[in-house]
């Protein structure tokens, strides 16, 4: 199977190490995807797992790890910034540890009805929870101004053409609606060139982030995990981009004297992961402790 297709859960040794799985403890996975760091834990010990994703698409495959292992394995379809009520729901107090996966999973990447990919043509959606959230990529490039455009493509995509491309989708839909993810792409190829990086990647990271609030969502809910966890209890981070890890790496040296960080410098996969799963070339990895 292509490594396009195939799930391939992020640095999964190195989250392991840190997280060191004791069969006594329960551990978290606020970003469930596709169940890879799930599934690796349980295989390895007998511990309790709490899974969480907002995205009903990652329901089919927590079904294949709750048959597999259904006193150790629960699931439950919220947002992780709700992580408190989870674990009440589920009569737990306090966990010992939380791993957190901020890539965007192969299952809404490589279906085009999600929108979520420039590589695939489909419509311009991007919501990872299409039945609570209304606001849709299409919307925010049919309706928004140009310069709440620019600001949204600099701020959430670091994308330093951000005013050129909103003037240039300004220019375009006053002739035609933007619907899909192709039409984006090519009006973007207007204005950036390809480099190191396909020219749309900023603009559509900038959309995901903003239409899924994803930043304030990290940072509500590692405000949390300092109620949550247990002493020396574990947070592992594995983030894409430099917003998500600059949210972390600040969180974590404004608690120093709540935590412990256990990586003084994010971690990155080594060269024999990166062949086999491009997308995992932008991860860094981040861990502290509970003191």
């Amino acid at each position: 199977m292509c490594s396009k297709l195939k799930h391939h859960p992020v640095m999964v040794d190195e989250v392991l190490s840190y997280l060191a799985p004791d069969k006594s403890k329960t551990y978290v996975d606020c970003t469930f995807g596709q169940g890879g760091y799930c599934r690796k834990i349980l295989e390895n010990t007998e511990c309790n797992i709490i899974a969480i994703d907002r995205d009903k698409d990652a329901k089919k495959y927590a079904e294949l790890l709750k048959k597999k292992y259904p006193k150790n394995f629960i699931f439950n379809i919220n947002n992780f910034s709700r992580l408190d009520y989870v674990l009440k729901k589920n009569d737990i107090k306090k966990i010992d540890g939380l791993i957190f996966d901020l890539g965007i999973s192969n299952t809404q990447l490589n279906n085009p009805d999600r929108g979520f990919s420039f590589s695939n043509n489909g419509p311009l959606d991007m919501r990872m929870d299409v039945e609570s959230l209304n606001l849709t990529a299409k919307k925010i490039i049919n309706e928004f101004d140009q310069h709440n455009l620019s600001d949204i493509f600099y701020y959430y995509g670091e994308e330093r053409n951000s005013k050129k491309i909103a003037k240039k989708i300004i220019e375009f839909r006053k002739k035609k609606k933007i619907s899909t993810t192709f039409e984006l792409v090519e009006l973007i190829k207007k204005v950036n060139s390809y480099k190191k990086k396909h020219p749309a990647t900023r603009v559509f990271q900038a959309l995901r982030i903003y239409i899924n609030d994803e930043l304030n969502e990290l940072d509500i809910t590692l405000k949390k995990s300092l109620l949550l966890l247990k002493k020396r209890g574990k947070i592992i981070t594995v983030a894409f981009h430099s917003l998500e890890d600059k949210v972390i790496k600040n969180f974590f040296l404004r608690n120093k004297e709540f935590l412990k960080i256990l990586t003084k410098k994010p971690i990155i996969p080594n060269e024999t992961e990166i062949k086999i799963n491009p997308r995992s070339r932008s991860a860094r990895m981040r861990v502290a402790e509970i003191l």
